[in-house]
């Protein structure tokens, strides 16, 4: 098989066609009148959802690349979510957000555990092996994906997290996948046993092995270094848009205090 030939190899999964066109389906008919700006973040979920799970990502992913593996991941979680999240219009209530520890903890260990969950050698295995753990995964990563990124641009802003402790809340978030990644790239055992010895049910594995040089070892360092420095970077920037935040909320404060009315 050639670069172009695995360029047009694309899997044809009913269960991702399904979802995606219901998707589509759901969307267009919930914002049937209201289509504007914000559809256009719906449409580049939509396509980063196809990307991943059905185009040569998804194909590599399934026993082939560890790497393409944790590529499909990354979309899944850091990326699809709060594309979906901005592509809704904001709602303004008047209920107030419940607080505690729990509100923080419990959408960071979903978000947080999308990842570290997924990545038991055992789980990680089965994922690779079955069509059906395959498409538990898919769903629980983009769930849980959207239940981290809820209290940071979900729509009802009232329960969204105040700059600052969003701050934390990704800084925090950022260094545990830090963590998983430099975990996974210095691991002297495949993460995914799967990935070592590929069943190459496409003729695919001479073009990775010999055109690519992609080793075991070498494809689970890349791999964990997805994880690691893309991964953090989705978290930084959202960071510093949060700062950014912090900064016009801390400007307009003095102006509101002078406000007579």
């Amino acid at each position: 098989m050639t670069n172009h030939d695995l360029l047009l190899t694309w899997d044809k999964d009913p269960f991702v066609i399904g979802v995606a066109v219901l998707g589509l389906v759901a969307y267009a008919i919930h914002r049937r009148s209201h289509l504007g700006k914000r559809a256009l973040f719906f449409a580049v979920a939509w396509l980063v959802f196809v990307l991943a799970l059905a185009s040569p990502i998804g194909v590599l992913a399934h026993g082939y690349l560890f790497s393409a593996h944790m590529l499909q991941h990354i979309l899944l979680v850091l990326i699809v979510p709060p594309l979906v999240l901005l592509s809704l219009p904001p709602v303004s209530t008047s209920s107030a957000s419940t607080q505690g520890v729990g509100r923080f903890l419990v959408p960071w260990l979903l978000g947080v555990g999308a990842m570290w969950f997924w990545h038991a050698p055992m789980l990680c295995d089965a994922a690779s092996r079955s069509v059906s753990v395959q498409r538990l995964q898919t769903v629980s990563l983009v769930a849980m994906g959207s239940a981290f990124w809820w209290p940071i641009i979900g729509p009802r802003l009232a329960h969204r997290f105040a700059a600052f402790p969003a701050m934390v809340y990704l800084f925090t978030a950022c260094a545990a996948c830090t963590i998983l990644g430099i975990l996974v790239t210095f691991s002297p055992t495949e993460v995914c046993s799967v990935y070592a010895s590929p069943v190459d049910r496409l003729g695919v594995l001479p073009l990775v092995r010999d055109g690519w040089g992609l080793t075991p070892s070498a494809d689970q360092e890349i791999g964990g270094l997805m994880m690691w420095v893309p991964g953090c970077l989705i978290y930084a920037v959202s960071i510093l848009a949060m700062y950014a935040r912090y900064s016009r909320d801390e400007a307009e404060a003095p102006a509101l205090s002078k406000d007579p009315t």
